[in-house]
């Protein structure tokens, strides 16, 4: 789609460490992303702030959302409650 000029955009998490453990690799990719602002979610139980760092890869827009406490890592050894919870402020972030 971006190939043809359409406005394409993906929007995903950016964990406070990779899978290998390193934080801040973001800033280390050569798409050059930028942080531009914070984003605050509400929900039943609190208030959530994510930082939105933003670049451009082949045309395509990539909008990634940073929260350490509720993004540690792909892989956190959670229980379905946080779980739920990563999954409802990252979806309440896109209305």
């Amino acid at each position: 789609m971006a190939a043809i000029n359409e406005d394409v955009y993906l929007i995903a998490v950016y964990y406070d460490k990779n899978r290998k453990g390193e934080g801040d690799y973001l800033a280390k990719d050569p798409a050059g992303f930028k942080y531009v602002k914070n984003i605050t979610v509400k929900t039943d139980e609190a208030s959530h702030t994510l930082g939105a760092h933003v670049g451009v890869v082949n045309k395509v827009k990539l909008v990634f959302l940073h929260n350490a406490g509720l993004f540690p890592s792909p892989y956190p050894d959670w229980n379905a409650a946080m779980t739920l919870r990563q999954i409802s402020v990252f979806c309440k972030v896109h209305n």
